[in-house]
């Protein structure tokens, strides 16, 4: 039985970061491409497409959420 699992999407801006690939039981891109490129990954939340958009996540709630390195970016791999 093949299992079903949606596409990653940017929890801000709601763009398309990766498609589900359901035959291969992955992503494409595959998440470490995604990282490479400077997508966000946030464990048991979701995704950001850029450093930006999680900024942009936390403003509107107005509060700060996320994991942030020496840099001030949001960072959970390596653990900052």
């Amino acid at each position: 039985m093949k299992r079903s699992f949606p596409d990653i999407v940017c929890e801000q801006c709601k763009k398309v970061l990766a498609r589900a690939d359901v035959e291969r039981d992955t992503h494409a891109p595959q998440p470490d491409e995604l990282v490479a490129t400077g997508a966000v990954a946030v464990p048991n939340f979701g995704w950001f497409c850029s450093q930006e958009c999680a900024t942009r996540y936390e403003q509107a709630a107005g509060r700060r959420m996320f994991d942030r390195n020496a840099a001030g970016e949001v960072q959970y791999y390596p653990k900052p």
